[in-house]
């Protein structure tokens, strides 16, 4: 009887010894011929004495969940390249129009607003001009009027007077003619003309 039992020992050893072996996808644990790892009787992984930490596998000792690697940071967004200026030389009229017979100027904001925006100013030219009523010589002396009151407006707005030019010509020279002449039609004859000449940064 003894001798059955020591064989039978030996059969049932040799046995497990053919059954539980490495397997490449669970290095460094026991594994059966059906390729899953062998667990003692208390549910615990059979490891070989070749185990180390990076060979534990979810479901037994010293496994741990591997760490989400942070996601890589979005990339910046290349800023645009800063649109090319260049300076160019700038020349613009406006036009001061008058009430018959009067100097008095109504506005030049929109004239010294447009002077602001220049990189330089280099000149105004002040142009003065009447309807046809009344003497050459009263409408001479009154367009200078204008074009004075044009000036000292413009002097008021921040304008450098030294950069202020001045010309007048009375009634010579109409923009227009009617064929009734009434004070109505021809309201555009009565008018300061403003060149201003300068210079401007503009975007290639």
């Amino acid at each position: 009887m003894k001798k059955i039992a020591i064989a039978s020992g030996i059969l049932l050893a040799a046995t497990a010894a053919a059954t539980v072996q490495a397997h490449p996808e669970n290095e460094g644990y026991a594994t059966t011929t059906a390729e899953t790892v062998w667990r003692t009787g208390f549910g615990d992984c059979w490891r070989h004495g070749f185990w180390k930490e990076d060979n534990a596998i979810k479901g037994c000792d010293g496994y741990k969940e591997p760490v989400a690697a942070a996601p890589a940071p979005a990339p910046k967004p290349t800023p645009a390249p800063a649109p090319a200026v260049k300076n160019m030389l700038v020349s613009e009229t406006h036009i001061v129009y008058f009430d018959y017979d009067s100097s008095e100027v109504k506005s030049v904001a929109e004239i010294t607003a447009y002077v602001s925006s220049l990189t330089k100013l280099k000149s105004i030219s002040l142009s003065g001009h009447t309807d046809k009523f009344g003497a050459n010589d009263y409408n001479m002396a009154l367009s200078r009027k204008r074009v004075n009151a044009v000036a000292e407006a413009l002097t008021a707005g921040g304008v450098n007077p030294n950069l202020i030019l001045t010309d007048y010509s009375g009634e010579a020279n109409p923009v227009k003619t009617c064929e009734t002449d009434t004070k109505a039609c021809l309201a555009e004859n009565r008018r300061v003309e403003v060149t201003i000449n300068g210079v401007k940064q503009v975007k290639q």
